[in-house]
């Protein structure tokens, strides 16, 4: 099965993340989103991807997954709209910079039973955790 992804966010973390999913040969890069359009573009033409809004994504039948790595202030809502679309979410970290804002975000997700991962690239870093 191959899983068809939707990136959010075409920046610097943008681009590592399409690099993988473009190496693994159980994933495909479907479509990027941006609010600069020519980096969506970019990053889309070199993965044999389609530029798609937000609202296209969370919409779309053939997108299973989306990586968010859109600014963190956008993190909490982007997750909550993709759980309640039905999507599997893997998100760069923070989920928000308050904790209350996680918390409900969090409960949104519990309550559509969506499956969210955070990436926390450090987080078996004896000089970090």
């Amino acid at each position: 099965m191959t899983v068809r992804f939707a990136l959010l966010g075409a920046g610097r973390i943008g681009k590592v993340h399409a690099r993988a999913v473009g190496s693994n040969p159980q994933a495909k890069l479907v479509a990027v989103a941006d609010a600069f359009e020519k980096a969506a573009t970019e990053l889309a033409s070199a993965y044999g991807a389609e530029v798609r809004s937000i609202e296209d994504i969370e919409k779309a039948g053939d997108i299973d997954a989306v990586i968010i790595c859109t600014p963190t202030d956008t993190h909490a809502d982007l997750i909550e709209r993709f759980a309640k679309a039905g999507k599997a979410i893997f998100c760069e970290k923070p989920i928000d910079l308050d904790v209350k804002r996680v918390e409900k975000c969090l409960a949104v997700v519990e309550k559509t039973k969506a499956t969210l991962m955070v990436g926390f690239n450090r987080r078996f870093d004896p000089h970090l955790s």
